[in-house]
């Protein structure tokens, strides 16, 4: 007896569906000796920045928008001004988005902080002035989109929630694919930096990983001979000139 056509078509549909997903294969060895050397590494090279000394999600959340396309050295005094200034959501919902523009000024990229004082009046209007922690309610907020909410839940929150900002995907697209385009590739590469995450480890791997990528895995001038990777890593020597081994 021939299928119906419209069970057919959804039977196919989910086959379809299930391949455009694909699964990456990491082994159990695989993961350790990856988790090993990175928070190995991370405790000799980490970086002392003044948001890895708090746990407090405001002031976490303050450091992550600020982080988005800037660098560190350029964050520093302003997040330090900024907290200054508005040290919390009650204190940045009460304040005009102008004056916020201002004191933001000169990171650039004005919709960031008119984005924060949305989510801090959101988050004093519809919490109390206490950011949630739950992953669907962060992803309800207009200018927390997953890496955001992910470092939230792992640095004020201290859960093993993934993250994959631009260094995440360097370093794991590097190491584990080496093939591709990692744009095109996020979905293998979230399913990477939450397999990899040692249970109860999140804050310490998050942070390492993010420093691994900033200071040795860079994109234009990685330290190949010095990397702790190179023994699997598929893409060592890595060709700065060509993007490949």
């Amino acid at each position: 007896m021939s299928m119906p056509t419209t069970i057919r078509s959804r039977t196919t549909a989910q086959r379809n569906s299930k391949r455009s997903v694909p699964r990456t294969r990491l082994t159990a060895a695989a993961k350790r000796r990856f988790q090993t050397r990175l928070l190995n590494w991370y405790r000799k090279h980490g970086r002392d920045l003044p948001w890895r000394k708090t746990s407090d999600p405001y002031r976490i959340l303050v450091s992550e928008v600020m982080l988005q396309q800037t660098q560190v050295d350029r964050v520093i005094p302003k997040y330090h001004e900024f907290l200054r200034r508005y040290p919390s959501f009650e204190e940045l919902a009460e304040a005009p988005v102008a004056d916020v523009r201002k004191t933001w000024y000169p990171l650039g990229y004005n919709i960031r902080p008119e984005r924060l004082h949305s989510i801090a009046c959101e988050t004093v209007e519809r919490y109390g002035g206490e950011l949630p922690r739950a992953a669907d309610e962060l992803l309800s907020f207009k200018g927390i989109g997953r890496y955001t909410a992910g470092a939230i839940r792992s640095f004020a929150f201290n859960e093993d929630a993934p993250i994959l900002d631009t260094n995440v995907i360097r370093v794991l697209h590097r190491v584990f694919l080496a093939k591709g385009n990692p744009k095109t590739q996020k979905t293998k590469l979230w399913e990477l930096s939450e397999a990899l995450i040692p249970r109860g480890k999140g804050y310490d791997f998050n942070q390492a990983i993010m420093d691994f990528g900033a200071m040795c895995c860079t994109a234009r001038n990685p330290t190949c001979r010095q990397c702790p990777m190179k023994s699997f890593c598929k893409t060592y020597p890595f060709d700065v000139k060509h993007g490949r081994r």
